[in-house]
């Protein structure tokens, strides 16, 4: 039992050695998942493929428009009446008893 137990202690201290897993052997890491990836995209070559220019929006226009979606989800302070911009106020309820 006591020559089990040294040939055990012996074996896990060799694989503390060891600076690479015995069953990954490739060096391809990360290859399969960049695969699963690869296979499912409808087109890979979309881009590519793509002869035609886009037109009808120049860059100030687009700018702009960007520029707008981003400022709508600021949040603005209230006013001095407890009033939102929006018309919502705070600290209200709308009745109902607890």
């Amino acid at each position: 039992m006591l020559k089990i137990l040294a040939v055990l202690v012996i074996l896990t201290g060799l694989t503390a050695c060891q600076t690479q897993a015995i069953w990954d052997t490739s060096p391809d890491f990360g290859g399969t998942v960049n695969g699963a990836v690869q296979s499912q995209l409808v087109n890979p070559n979309a881009p590519l493929d793509n002869k035609k220019v886009t037109t009808g929006l120049d860059g100030g226009a687009a700018k702009g428009a960007v520029d707008n979606y981003q400022k709508s989800f600021e949040v603005k302070a209230p006013t001095s009446s407890g009033t939102y911009p929006t018309g919502a106020t705070m600290g209200t309820s709308s009745g109902g008893g607890r």
